[in-house]
Formats: structure tokens, sequence, C-alpha cells
């Protein structure tokens, strides 16, 4: 129930559709208990001719119940019909909307979740609480729809039964309850087995996205063995948990078969016996067996659905676990400066860790000045990468303050302080669609004349008109068939379209040839005119002529200053410098 309970606020929206399938619910469970006293009023009333009535008097009012009974049968299997008509279709749309919303939520909370989750989470695993375990409430809530009518079922018969003989009802309760602490039982195992079961989905989902990402490095290094070794031995605990699961649920029907048969038995007994006494007629006997018989049909249902209920609830937690994650925090109310490329950007004294214990900057502060393009050099692990990370806050710092235009950056909305920054990062990221689909993204109401000219300052029109179809090229899913120095070139001219303030290069011309380097050079130095740059970079001619260049180690500033200065008093930079010189070196700098 506690985990039901996370569905409720979802239930609730669409009462109105439930009261109704209710009304369904409830036509059937009285159609279906209406059938017995149809089948007692033709033994007593059509079939049973008492001795004492004349027998030519008696065959006219047979013969007028006969045509009653007919009519009664078909009105309430015409009833029966409707009623699950109404039930099913209402509760179905309830069902298609609830998991809509599921689906729909899940995704936006997605989107909002910090880049610090995304760092601890598997890729395959999220993806698998997004199809396989939304998949298994879908077929939880399927299963609840089926037996809604069942309780309903399952008191009209009984209350029907005492109403016939009371005496032999009685028995019912001496059955019900072993069976429902039988089932009771079961279903804590099949709990926890289907909690296994789904987080075994997850570990092979992952395992074959990695797969499939990394088939270049699994080739390359002859893994494809040790990858199928460890999909087999995923795969084998999967298919365990999922026997586990299997069987609690063949367990179930047998002891509802068992339980079935003892009660029948019992009632025909002490039913007979009730016939012989004169207790009851014939016709009352026969509809109680009726009732009976058609009393274990509802539980058989709700034991049956309660084992899909019982291992689909993993699930259900799985994907509340998701939408229980603290969002991006975006408390900020600020108006963002009017002018849109004005303002300088201060680090005050910031530190900031991915693990307690373990910083990446420490105490670090700088001073950018608006319009000015700042160079971060320094080895692999310096921090420059995460302090460029800082600026469009996807990560939060552990102590100090980012301030913008004269204010903590989280002082403004989350999204319209994101507007005015461009990033091209090092590792270019298409997404499924056209090229000009994926350009359009930094501003999707922009003209053709814009996206062009944006295209033209990265370098990338012309090979774009070469493609296919040009612009309305259908880019292969991650940019496959796409060289990587395209790839960047269509990212720049997307973070040019967007027209940003501030512009974050991540070593953005690392995938070009020196001839594509130096044209989009030159587009970019326009780019960065009067706006706020701060650029990684493995070559010096991408920094020689910056403003200001910041030599980070550790963490921390060793240095900063213009080129030649640098050059000769840091020789940490001057170290740099010769590495950057032979692109052979880079890696290792």
């Amino acid at each position: 129930m506690k985990d039901l309970k996370l569905l409720l606020p979802r239930v609730k929206k669409h009462w109105i559709l439930i009261l109704f399938s209710f009304f369904g619910a409830a036509i059937v469970a009285l159609s279906t208990t209406a059938n017995a006293e149809v089948l007692k009023f033709l033994l007593d009333k059509v079939l049973v001719v008492p001795a004492e009535v004349d027998v030519q008097t008696h065959y006219r009012t047979q013969t007028i119940n006969l045509y009653w009974v007919t009519f009664l049968a078909v009105f309430v299997t015409m009833m029966r019909g409707l009623g699950e008509f109404i039930k099913s279709y209402t509760l179905s749309f309830v069902q298609q909307r609830i998991i809509l919303g599921l689906r729909r939520d899940f995704f936006s909370h997605l989107q909002k979740l910090p880049l610090n989750f995304y760092a601890r989470s598997r890729t395959g695993d999220l993806l698998a609480r997004m199809s396989s375990d939304i998949l298994a409430i879908e077929n939880m809530l399927r299963q609840m729809i089926n037996t809604l009518a069942e309780p309903l079922i399952i008191v009209c018969l009984i209350g029907y039964m005492f109403h016939i003989y009371w005496k032999l009802a009685i028995l019912i309760f001496v059955i019900l309850p072993v069976l429902g602490l039988t089932v009771r039982s079961l279903s804590v195992r099949l709990r926890n087995a289907g909690k296994l079961l789904q987080a075994k989905t997850g570990d092979i989902t992952a395992l074959l996205q990695e797969s499939v990402l990394g088939i270049k490095i699994i080739k390359a290094f002859g893994m494809q063995n040790l990858r199928n070794e460890f999909f087999e031995r995923e795969s084998e605990a999967n298919f365990k948990y999922s026997m586990k699961s299997v069987k609690y649920v063949a367990l179930t029907n047998p002891i509802v078969e068992f339980a079935d048969s003892i009660g029948v038995a019992l009632m025909i007994y002490f039913g007979a016996k009730g016939v012989i006494d004169q207790e009851i007629s014939a016709g009352e006997l026969i509809a109680f067996l009726t009732c009976l018989g058609l009393v274990f049909q509802p539980i058989k249902k709700i034991t049956n659905a309660n084992g899909v209920i019982q291992s689909s609830m993993a699930g259900l937690r799985r994907v509340f676990e998701i939408l229980e994650e603290e969002v991006e925090e975006d408390l900020g109310q600020r108006p963002i400066p009017k002018e849109s490329h004005a303002g300088d950007l201060l680090f005050d004294n910031i530190s900031f860790s991915f693990q307690p214990d373990n910083p990446v900057l420490t105490d670090l502060s700088l001073s950018i000045k608006q319009g000015s393009m700042v160079a971060l050099v320094g080895p692999s692990g310096a921090g420059k990468t995460s302090l460029l990370n800082l600026i469009p806050r996807f990560y939060e710092l552990d102590s100090g303050s980012i301030r913008y235009a004269g204010h903590d950056i989280r002082e403004y909305p989350l999204e319209a302080y994101r507007s005015l920054i461009g990033i091209v990062p090092q590792e270019t990221m298409l997404f499924s669609g056209t090229v000009r689909d994926n350009v359009l993204m930094a501003r999707p109401d922009a003209s053709e004349a814009d996206l062009i000219q944006a295209c033209k300052m990265a370098n990338a029109h012309n090979f774009l008109m070469d493609l296919p179809k040009g612009y309305d090229t259908v880019v292969a899913e991650l940019g496959v068939g796409l060289s990587g120095g395209q790839k960047q070139r269509i990212a720049i001219a997307r973070a040019i379209l967007k027209n940003p303030a501030i512009l974050l290069l991540d070593e953005a011309t690392s995938a070009l040839d020196n001839e594509s380097e130096r044209l989009v050079q030159e587009s970019l130095k326009l780019l960065m005119k009067n706006r706020t740059t701060l650029v990684i970079a493995h070559r010096i001619s991408t920094i020689m002529d910056a403003d200001l260049i910041v030599v980070m180690a550790r963490g921390k500033i060793e240095d900063m200053g213009k080129h030649d200065e640098l050059l000769k008093r840091c020789s940490l930079y001057a170290k740099l410098c010769r590495n950057m010189s032979h692109p052979e070196e880079v890696h290792e700098a």
C-alpha cells in the first residue's frame, strides 16, 4: 500500500471516471449474482413439478415462466456486457492517461536533474526505468482494471449465499482466511523477487547500451568474448530471478484450486443434507453451489493479478526513486540585465568537489572583464573544464560565489541565465533530426538568412551544401556519418546562432584540420567581439591573442597574464607551450 500511494495523486485526477467505472463494476457484480437467481427460478418454477399441482395448469404456468427465464437470461447477459464495457473502457482510459503522464513527467524530470545525478547514474539503468519499469506499471494497472469488479462480485455472491442458506455460507469464512494468508505469504516473496528482477533488467540494459556505444573499443581490443561472458552472467542472474517470480505465480493457482475443491466438497455434503432435511429446495441448493463456483473465479483472478502486481511493484518504486530526486535549485528572481552583453564575471573564493574530501577547485578567485577573452591552460586534471561547467551552474559550489553583472548567478532564474551562455564542448553532441534542426536548437525562431550566416561563419556551409539534402539532411544517431570536424563545426554554428553574452569553448577546434581551424578562428574572433569568452585550447595559436591567460594546476591558479609575460616567468606555462607546439604531445600535457 505504501508504494501504491505513490500513484494516488495521479489517480485522484480522474475520480469522476473512476466513480463511473465503479458503477459499471456494480452492474457486473449484480448481473453475475442474478445468474444464480435465474437458475434457481428455472429449477423451482419451470423444471420441477409439485406432485399435488394439476399438470395441465402447471404446464401453462411453466411455459410462461420459461419465457420469463429466457428473457431474464438474455437481459442479465446484456447488462453484464454493458457493465464490462463501462468498467473496462473508462478504466483503460484512466490507465493510459496515468502512464502517459508518468512517462512525460519522468522524461521532464530527467531534464531538470543536476549533472552530478548523471555522474552517479548509469544510462542503461535510466533507460530501463523509462521503458521496462513503466511498462511493468502499465501491466500492474491493467491487472487492477481487470479485477476491479471482482471484490464486488465476491461480496454480492456471498451475500446472496447467506440469503439462501446462512448455515452453509458460514463455511466460506473458514476457507477464505486460510487462502488469504497463503496468498499473502506468496505475495511477499513475489515482491522481493520482482525487485531483484527489475534491478537485473536495468543491469542488462546498461551493459547493452555500453556495448553498443563502445563497440569500436570492444573490437579494437578484442573484448568480444569478455563482453559475452559479462552478458551471459547477467542474463543467467536475470533468468534465475525471473524463474523465482514464475514459481510463486505458478504456485498460486494450485493453492486456490485446492481450496476450491475442499470448499465444493464440503458445500455439496452439507447442502445435500439441507435438502434432505427440507431446510432448502433443490433449486436453492443448485443456486448456492452455482454461487460457490462463481465466487472462486474472481478469487482466482485476484490472486493471479496479485502475482503480476507484486512483481511490478519494484518497477513502480524504481520509477519514483527518480521522480523523487532533487531537481536543480532555481530560486532566482532577479531580472537578467537589459544589456545582454554587459557584465563582468567574478569568481569569488570558490571551492568545488564532486566527492567529499576530494577537491577539484580550492579557494579560487578570478575576475573577468566584460567582452574579454580568457584562456584556461594547465595539465590534465587541473580543473579547467570544471571551472567552465560552474559558469552555467551545471554543478553547485561547495563555497564561495560566482557573480555576473554584480550579482550572484543564483539570484537569476536558471533558464533565463543560461540563455545568455553559448557552449561548444569538447565532445560534440548532435541529436536525431536534420542538420537544420540541430543548428536551430540554439534559436528556433531564427530566419533562414541567420541560419546560413551562422553556418558560413563556422565554415560549415560548404560541406553542408554537399550533403544529399543540404541543411535538410537527416543526421544519424550521435552524428554517425559525419567527421569529427564536421560535427564540431555544426556545434560552433549552433553557438554562433545563439548570439550569447558568455561564450564557453572547451577545445572547440580540437577536431579541425589546420585550414579549417584557421577559418573557424577568424569566425570565432568576430563572434567573441564584445562577448565574455572563456577558452580551453590545446594549440598556442588559439590562446596567444587572449586578453588574459590563466595557468591552472591542482585546482588552483598558478599564474595569470599575457602570453609573453607568462612565457618568461612561469615555468609551467613555458612547458605547456612547448607541448602545445607539438600536437602529438598535447595529451601528455
